[in-house]
């Protein structure tokens, strides 16, 4: 099973997770071992195992499908990519094929097929002749229907020719789904810079009262609440009690009324509700026109990001396309058997015939399988851990240093200002500093000599080395500090 690791530092823990502890039963032992056996950690399984399944059961194909595609959101940091490199991944992917999920997901296909398989071996036993465990030829009881019938197989020619053609239906399969993965994972990312170009926005345009700082937690608080909105969208209606659930922890921080949550819970969509919410909330700051076309800009592009995620999931690959295939490669398989059961005449009564269309319907199939599964790609996206790391907490963040003043650099400039000022300890000390403020501060006149071109001092000033500047805050710092002085004298 192909996963990815995230580590538990790099996210806050996921709602899957959540999901999965208030549902004890809800996960298989097999999809538990999935994580342990390959020593990974995903997004939905962070730092901490699975909890044990109550009931042991075996799932079919089709569940276990659906119920692994969680694990196949992959968020890779440096550790893991250096894992992904690694020479050693060729021996543990082929020691690991028997738990491979393609294997799992296609296990009632590959069981027709080498039933098929087995059936060509034994008709033909049976018409013609076989051979027992001492290695003597015996005729089948149908042997006399032998002349008549003839072995039960097939020429390597069909095949031959219609496997280019098979082949270039599989690849197109795979890369349309491939480029409908990286689409979506490209609007994704949209999304996550989008969402914090609102609050950096918000943070350099908003006023510094308490009001304005209230509408803007609230921004905030809505740009969370559209992401996951929109998680919500793409992951259905078993999303529903978890975008719930943190939508009443935005309504215990005063960030969001009992009533805009049952208005969104309604709503049709829910995502669009967010947009608007945060657009009400750019429209009741009172920004300046041009700064509130910016953040507008942002969400606008939000809007059309959303609208892109609905398109990929509202349309699939043509269906008539999907079929085809289907259907073309089902048929391949199916005589698939005919055709290499007389090239293994040299294996005991030819059951290599079995093993060796096992391994190609499991290759061919598993291609087209791959193409299936991320032809829908939010499924099998990390989607909770954009909205809980990449999103909510980067805008946490940059609401907290905001609040902080970490980016107030004057506070700094004056504070360094202040290092500078000098405390005399005689009487000539104001008369000191200020000859030490006039020094730094260049007259007019000295202003327009060094503006007039002389082209002999630039020569001299190649060869000269520089001489230290002192910055005019520092200067009238210093002259700030003599008045001080002397007025308290």
């Amino acid at each position: 099973m192909e996963m990815g690791l995230v580590p538990s530092t790099s996210y806050a823990p996921s709602s899957a997770l959540a999901r999965a502890a208030r549902r004890p039963d809800a996960l298989s032992p097999r999809l538990a071992r999935m994580s342990i056996d390959d020593d990974v950690c995903v997004d939905e399984l962070c730092s901490e195992p699975p909890p044990p399944a109550k009931n042991l059961r075996t799932l079919g194909s089709d569940a276990y499908a659906e119920e692994s595609r969680q694990y196949r959101r992959t968020v890779y940091m440096h550790d893991e990519w250096v894992k992904h490199r690694s020479s050693d991944r060729y021996v543990k992917n082929m020691l690991t094929i028997t738990s491979s999920g393609v294997g799992k997901n296609l296990g009632k296909e590959l069981s027709v097929v080498s039933s098929v398989a087995v059936f060509v071996i034994a008709i033909n036993m049976l018409l013609g002749q076989y051979q027992d465990l001492s290695g003597n030829f015996h005729e089948g009881p149908l042997h006399f229907l032998d002349k008549s019938v003839g072995p039960i197989a097939m020429p390597t020619l069909p095949f031959t020719i219609a496997m280019p053609a098979l082949s270039l239906l599989l690849v197109f399969r795979t890369n349309t789904g491939y480029a409908r993965w990286n689409e979506a994972r490209t609007l994704w990312g949209g999304v996550i810079n989008s969402c914090r170009n609102v609050v950096r926005q918000a943070n350099l345009v908003f006023a510094d009262d308490d009001a304005s700082e209230a509408r803007k937690e609230r921004l905030a608080a809505n740009t969370q609440a559209f992401s996951k909105a929109l998680r919500n969208f793409l992951r259905g209606p078993s999303d529903d009690p978890v975008f719930r659930g943190e939508l009443d922890q935005l309504v215990d921080k005063e960030l969001m009324t009992a009533e805009q949550v049952e208005a969104c819970m309604a709503a049709k969509n829910r995502p669009m509700f967010q947009l608007n919410a945060m657009s009400a909330n750019v429209r009741a700051a009172g920004l300046d026109p041009i700064d509130r076309q910016n953040i507008d800009r942002s969400i606008t592009t939000l809007v059309d990001l959303t609208g892109a995620c609905e398109r990929i999931f509202k349309s699939p690959v043509p269906l008539v396309y999907t079929r085809h295939t289907s259907r073309f490669l089902t048929t391949f398989l199916l005589f698939l058997p005919f055709g290499i059961w007389p090239v293994m005449d040299k294996s005991w009564n030819h059951w290599a015939t079995v093993p060796g269309t096992a391994i190609i319907a499991f290759f061919l199939l598993g291609i087209e399988e791959i193409g299936m599964q991320i032809e829908e790609p939010f499924s099998i996206l990390p989607i909770e851990a954009f909205c809980d790391g990449a999103i909510a907490a980067t805008i946490d963040e940059l609401v907290t240093q905001k609040k902080n003043k970490h980016f107030d650099f004057h506070l700094a400039e004056k504070k360094a200002a202040e290092a500078f000022a000098v405390e005399p300890s005689h009487e000539d000390g104001p008369a000191q500093l200020v000859a030490a403020a006039t020094a730094v501060v260049p007259t007019a006149a000295a202003v327009e000599e060094a503006a007039a071109p002389d082209h002999a001092m630039e020569e001299e000033e190649e060869e000269a080395a520089p001489e230290p500047v002192v910055s005019g805050v520092v200067a009238r710092s210093w002259a700030a500090a003599a008045v001080d002085w002397g007025t308290k004298k």
